[in-house]
């Protein structure tokens, strides 16, 4: 007989299985292990934590790192709580703020993208799975192309403890069979008003790099299968300070290939990314350092110049870590950690977006047609964009969008804003005082592109995409008609 729906079902996981972890780096070697022996669901003994295969295949590995451990501790979570795919979500995001913006993730700007939802059974929380992540409506960041379901991925669980209770080398919160009843902070959204505020300059700045189809997700995916870093691991420095191949937070020195990386990219997700691809928006490194566009920046980095790096790994002969992934790009996420689902597993079916309880005290939400623009940085200070395979390149579509500043809108398409004019004070923020933008100059502001609500300069000197402290929201995006 099929056990219910939803309910535990064991583990397959293996000595073997869990010494490869070991070998792959996800799993330091002080830390001890244990294969689960007949128990159907976890059952782990004083100072054990239970951790999850699919989950070190997907971005994790041991210790945590501080923004994971922040990420559940804050909404009330355990890592039975997220579902495989979590993974890659939290993973991509890691991606994103490491390797383009030079900050470490943190659990405020994540909620102004994404939101947790309550997946349940019968109309009962799941005992595992029960937090599913899904983008918040209008969000900018790149849609990931997750797997459907990963398949059986909770009889993937096994057991670790430290050697050593004084060093923890796990960073997990302790066990508790319980699900998240409580939803604690769920309905966190750290919007702000304040047009300097870090959530609104990211947010501005994360548009910037998505707008013109530069970043996208193929880029978030291969930025950490490429730099073979665990970026929910607990590590030295950011993806954007990382040196060569040799660089001391990578799990192998092996260099992988263009087909090699699309093979795993592909493992994980649905890219179906290509052997030949090419990167729309590539990320820092140590060599190109990330502009200094937020505060946070220098708090954290201080002076990256004088700063002193831990040593490369240089024996170009220790491969350890190195190690092929399961070649399954045509199996949409099934693998060593993802074995076939049984005839009851149920499908995970996505679900829409709805508003969610916190117990916390809730935070005052300001309409995005309310908020204020902000100084944040433009397209120009990105990395420059390269040509992706089987698209447009990067100078065709700025191109294009030049052209549609310049162009009036088309009839029935964008609404006409006549006679609305820009405050007297405002001025260009590429040119300074020097050109006056204003009643004197008889400038109009006219709807341009229904994407945006933002006043934007259409003067021959700035027309990279600065804008004025001028927002009308009736509009999208908007440009000056001399």
């Amino acid at each position: 007989m099929d056990p219910p729906s939803g309910s535990w079902e064991g583990s397959y996981m293996k000595e073997e299985d869990i010494a490869r972890l070991v070998r792959l780096r996800r799993i330091p070697a002080e830390v001890i292990t244990r294969a689960p022996g007949e128990e159907v669901e976890p059952a782990p003994e004083p100072g054990e934590r239970v951790v999850f295969g699919a989950h070190f295949d997907r971005g994790l590995g041991l210790p945590a790192s501080p923004f994971l451990r922040q990420f559940l501790d804050f909404f009330g979570l355990q890592p039975r709580h997220l579902p495989a795919n979590a993974f890659v979500s939290l993973s991509c995001y890691v991606a994103f703020m490491e390797g383009y913006t030079g900050l470490w993730p943190d659990v405020d700007f994540w909620s102004r993208l994404f939101y947790l939802k309550t997946q349940t059974t019968d109309g009962q929380m799941r005992a595992y799975g029960a937090a599913s992540i899904y983008s918040r409506t209008g969000t900018p960041f790149p849609k990931i192309p997750t797997v459907d379901s990963v398949k059986k991925w909770q009889m993937s669980f096994f057991y670790v403890r430290n050697d050593n209770p004084a060093f923890d080398r796990i960073n997990l919160p302790e066990y508790n069979p319980a699900p998240p009843v409580g939803r604690l902070n769920w309905g966190h959204n750290a919007k702000s008003a304040d047009p300097e505020a870090e959530v609104n300059l990211l947010w501005d700045f994360l548009w910037e790099c998505t707008a013109s189809g530069r970043l996208c997700a193929a880029d978030l995916l291969c930025c950490y299968v490429s730099r073979r870093v665990l970026l929910l691991q607990s590590r030295g420095h950011k993806i954007c300070h990382m040196s060569s191949q040799f660089d001391p937070t990578r799990t192998s020195k092996v260099e992988l290939n263009k087909a090699q990386i699309a093979s795993r990219v592909n493992f994980i997700s649905q890219e179906k990314l290509p052997d030949n691809w090419n990167w729309g928006l590539e990320p820092y490194n140590r060599a190109e350092m990330p502009p200094v566009l937020f505060d946070r920046q220098r708090v954290e980095d201080s002076d990256p110049e004088r700063r002193r790096w831990t040593s490369d790994h240089v024996d170009p002969a220790d491969q350890a870590g190195d190690d092929e992934s399961p070649e399954a790009a045509e199996q949409a996420g099934q693998g060593e950690h993802n074995p076939p689902p049984s005839p009851h597993q149920p499908e995970e079916e996505p679900e829409e977006e709805g508003e969610a309880t916190s117990a916390s005290v809730p935070i005052r939400a300001v309409p995005e047609s309310m908020r204020p623009p902000s100084t944040s940085a433009t397209s120009s200070s990105a990395p420059k964009g390269k040509k992706r395979a089987g698209e447009r390149p990067t100078a065709a579509l700025e191109a294009k969008v030049k052209k549609q500043r310049r162009m009036a809108p088309k009839k029935g398409r964008h609404k006409i804003l006549q006679g609305r004019r820009l405050s007297a004070d405002s001025q260009c923020r590429v040119a300074g005082p020097a050109v006056e933008v204003g009643a004197d100059s008889a400038a109009y502001v006219t709807c341009a592109h229904a994407t945006r609500r933002r006043a934007a300069c259409g003067h021959a000197a700035c027309r990279g995409g600065r804008r004025f402290s001028y927002t009308f929201s009736g509009c999208a995006r908007l440009r000056l008609s001399e």
